[in-house]
């Protein structure tokens, strides 16, 4: 999978994150059979396999994508004389599915006249902050129009982002002028404090969720990367197989199959 091939069938190298992604979907059941005492996968039938798919949706999708991937070869290379996933049909998973917002309802929110609202819709918005990295920005994490995170990176605040925190300081600066709290946004309750504001802040009052928002910015970017894992999963520090959740959502299961073989 990772090097390709140039000969039939052929098949076009792939990312090895998307390999790894598949390798621990189904290494439960491949461990499982070597400990019963199978030796080859050749004699491995649908039914073997839909007993061994686990009852949590999500874990069952992504277990079928990497045995799709893992018989396709097989089948290709004349290893095996049938592939068992043909009788399976791939469903994707029935929770958790990440959806996209509806575009007005995040516009309404950036243009939230609380100016704590429309910052904090901006940063996870544009840059898919979680709720806890909002909250915990600090004033000297700010440098240059840029935004300094945990792990050391620096983010070039989009303009946007740029614009609303300029409202906001100016807001914070005259409704707390003698505040010495560190954080980005305070509260009544903070100002007098040096702790963070609560998680619901400015939650509460937005109208949208922060997990909404940054649902629907992990989906663009999936779509405007035709699901590069690797991409996705270093952006916005998730995993592999919620990489596969979020690349289901945008392109398909049927594309999700050929792409991540």
């Amino acid at each position: 999978m990772v090097d390709g091939s140039k000969t039939p069938p052929r098949r076009q190298p792939r990312d090895t994150m998307t390999v790894k992604g598949q390798m621990y979907g189904i290494l439960p059941a491949i461990t499982r059979w070597v400990d019963d005492g199978r030796t080859s996968l050749a004699g491995i039938s649908t039914e073997d396999i839909l007993a061994a798919l686990p009852d949590d949706p999500s874990r069952r999708h992504t277990m079928m994508l990497g045995f799709r991937s893992l018989f396709t070869i097989l089948r290709g290379r004349k290893q095996v004389f049938t592939d068992p996933t043909n009788a399976i049909p791939l469903r994707g998973p029935r929770r958790n599915t990440p959806l996209p917002m509806e575009p007005t309802a995040i516009r309404d929110a950036l243009v939230d006249p609380d100016p704590a609202v429309a910052l904090a819709v901006s940063l996870v918005a544009f840059h898919a902050l979680t709720t806890q990295q909002v909250q915990h920005i600090q004033l000297t994490d700010i440098i240059d129009g840029r935004l300094r995170m945990p792990d050391v990176r620096f983010i070039p605040l989009a303009k946007p982002v740029r614009v609303r925190l300029s409202a906001w300081l100016d807001h914070r600066a005259q409704r707390w002028p003698e505040t010495k709290n560190p954080y980005l946004l305070v509260t009544v309750q903070t100002a007098p404090r040096l702790s963070p504001p609560g998680r619901n802040f400015p939650w509460k009052k937005a109208g949208v969720t922060a997990q909404a928002l940054r649902t629907d910015r992990i989906l663009y970017e999936v779509e405007q990367t035709g699901g590069d894992f690797r991409r996705i999963c270093d952006l916005f520090g998730i995993g592999i197989e919620t990489a596969l959740r979020y690349s289901h959502t945008a392109t398909g299961p049927q594309n999700i199959t050929a792409d991540s073989a």
